[in-house]
């Protein structure tokens, strides 16, 4: 037995793990062009939120499919599982800071902007703990839209239910992607599996 057919379960069940905060932050995001554009908005929303539906079953069946395959971990495993750790802590201290002081500032047109910026800054690590380059491509994306929702943020007289929106339906877009993209890994994976049990 080869070291992917051993691991096949934590494989499946990282993949999953990754459609989770997708199938969950796609539809925070989507929601906010309903306040800028209400008719556009309002279907984007509900396309993004019916594509959030996909990935969390999707995310639910790869769960329990990885029960049921051989379930080796490595060092891998653990050095993975640490990284995103603390980078995911890293930045979850960041972006409550980042919230409450511009809250109480009254800074509120710059929140959603200042978060997707540290949400897209947060893909940089990730090549390193995962050894691949979409998160470059990721990351990169997201603050193209961060920065554009900077800029709209810093215009005077600019609503702020644009700003957001702008911001929002970017962001979403890009979870989106990402989250087609676990998708087709993981059936990947899967396929390579029962291939490799078939032979």
């Amino acid at each position: 037995m080869d070291d992917f057919t051993a691991r096949v379960g934590p494989i499946v069940r990282g993949i999953a793990s990754g459609l989770i905060p997708m199938a969950v932050f796609t539809p925070v995001y989507a929601i906010w062009p309903v306040l800028a554009w209400p008719i556009l908005g309002t279907i984007f929303f509900v396309a993004a939120l019916a594509w959030s539906v996909f990935l969390a079953i999707r995310a639910a069946k790869l769960i329990k499919l990885a029960g049921g395959v051989p379930n080796e971990t490595n060092a891998d495993d653990a050095r993975i599982s640490q990284g995103m750790t603390l980078v995911s802590s890293i930045q979850g201290a960041l972006i409550v800071t980042s919230v409450d002081v511009l809250a109480v500032l009254g800074q509120y047109v710059w929140i959603l902007p200042v978060v997707v910026l540290i949400v897209g800054l947060h893909f940089f690590p990730m090549p390193a703990i995962f050894g691949r380059t979409v998160d470059y491509y990721l990351g990169g994306f997201i603050l193209i839209v961060a920065g554009t929702g900077l800029y709209l943020a810093s215009q005077t007289g600019m609503d702020w239910h644009v700003t957001w929106g702008v911001t929002g339906f970017g962001v979403a877009l890009v979870t989106s992607a990402y989250g087609l993209y676990i998708v087709r890994a993981g059936n990947t994976a899967l396929t390579s599996y029962r291939q490799l049990q078939a032979a």
